[in-house]
């Protein structure tokens, strides 16, 4: 991740308090007010407040509204991003998101909490990876590689835009942005973290997680941009698409309340962390891929050790012959198989988190 001076200088204004005020439009939907712009410095303290966050458009003008809670807490401290619904499909991150809002005091807490419970209404509401424009007769783009978005971009780009600075700009120290894998896919509990800042350091080993991956990042997701601002992020991956996860959610929401005792944004005890889960760390990933049609079996599952050469998948013909084998390409542990049978080439079957000895992949490749 390159940080030219000029990014630097323009992500660093996510946490300069905003010149102008909290915006109210004057709409309401079921009862909420409606905003385009937020600023957390005039809200109550030691309150929770509810907004629609006033996003881009559709093709026929309709607004894409983002629900947003903001608790403010009775003391100054730091100001937390949680960050959900990127992708569509992606919905356990949704589901901790609001179940760490709802378990907040704002009388009790130290500084401030915005809960974003789905980003990116679009995907969302067709249960979709992608952001699905209209123009042209359709076309789709991944709204976690658009960020800090165009002011005079794509429907996507504004979306971004908008929430990059009304949204976020002036309110945030630090950002958790939640995911899972797409469909047709699995993960366990994964973490991108950029191990060139201590602080996502610590963050991410408050996490029980199951894998981590020492990261420098994707040009345009939510958590690198943040990270290239100076401000520390990282990418929680709650496991499988599309259906809520107990033990997902449920972990999501002990790695979160782990991070804000940390910062001493609320009182408590340190839960599960990377300690006791026993968490596999590596710094590099090696994919498997289908080469061809046809169906697809996965000899391995998500967090088995395997040995380069070891076969891992086979792919069969419509009469069940196989007709392909693969091999792990690497050692490591599977951090990812394909679950859909159905597989064209360059299908996902495998994917093993490794530990590459080459000093330049030290903090990750």
């Amino acid at each position: 991740m390159k940080k030219t001076l000029i990014a630097t200088a323009v992500g660093m204004t996510l946490c300069v308090p905003a010149l102008a005020a909290t915006e109210f439009t004057g709409d309401k939907i079921d009862g909420v007010p409606v905003i385009s712009k937020l600023d957390v410095s005039d809200l109550a303290a030691g309150k929770t407040h509810r907004f629609f966050f006033k996003g881009s458009e559709n093709g026929i003008g309709e607004t894409f509204y983002v629900p947003v809670v903001v608790a403010k807490g009775a003391k100054d401290g730091k100001k937390l991003v949680l960050n959900s619904g990127n992708h569509g499909d992606e919905v356990n991150g949704v589901r901790v998101v609001q179940k760490v809002m709802a378990g907040i005091d704002p009388q009790k807490l130290t500084g401030t909490v915005i809960g974003v419970t789905g980003s990116n209404p679009n995907a969302i509401n067709r249960i979709t990876r992608e952001w699905e424009g209209y123009n042209d007769g359709g076309f789709s783009q991944n709204f976690n590689r658009l960020f800090p978005g165009k002011a005079d971009g794509t429907a996507q780009e504004q979306h971004a835009y908008r929430m990059w600075n009304n949204l976020w700009k002036g309110n945030a120290d630090v950002l958790i942005d939640m995911h899972t894998q797409s469909t047709g896919t699995t993960f366990p509990l994964f973490i991108y973290a950029d191990y060139r800042n201590p602080v996502v350091v610590r963050m991410a080993e408050l996490f029980p997680a199951d894998q981590i991956k020492k990261d420098p990042g994707e040009k345009g997701s939510t958590e690198t941009e943040f990270v290239s601002a100076g401000l520390p992020a990282m990418t929680v991956e709650l496991g499988n698409p599309r259906a809520f996860d107990p033990d997902m959610v449920s972990r999501g929401v002990e790695g979160t309340r782990n991070v804000m005792i940390d910062f001493g944004m609320i009182s408590g005890k340190i839960g599960r962390t990377t300690k006791t889960q026993k968490t596999y760390f590596g710094n590099d990933m090696a994919n498997v891929r289908t080469t061809q049609g046809g169906y697809a079996e996965v000899l391995v599952k998500l967090g088995d050790d395997v040995k380069k050469g070891q076969k891992v998948a086979v792919q069969l013909n419509r009469f069940g012959d196989v007709v392909k084998e693969y091999t792990a390409p690497v050692d490591g542990k599977v951090l990812s198989t394909g679950s859909d049978a159905v597989r064209e080439a360059r299908g996902l079957l495998v994917r093993i988190l490794t530990r590459n000895p080459d000093p330049k992949c030290d903090k990750g490749c």
